[in-house]
């Protein structure tokens, strides 16, 4: 009981610090280049991702 409730307050503070500083965590995980290559390759095989960047790109002005 105590074990588990611990481990959910654990959890919970985690996932409270996360949200808290999630663009400096962000910002940190971007500045390595290998992961920033995995960041853009994973979100590209997203296929509504992919599209608005496309739309974007080649928008006629």
């Amino acid at each position: 009981m105590i074990r588990s409730l611990v481990r959910m307050s654990m959890m919970g503070g985690a996932v409270y610090l996360g949200f808290r500083y999630r663009y400096r965590l962000l910002n940190t995980a971007l500045s390595n280049s290998i992961l920033r290559k995995l960041f853009v390759k994973s979100s590209m095989n997203m296929p509504g991702v992919r599209e608005k960047m496309v739309q974007g790109m080649f928008k006629p002005e």
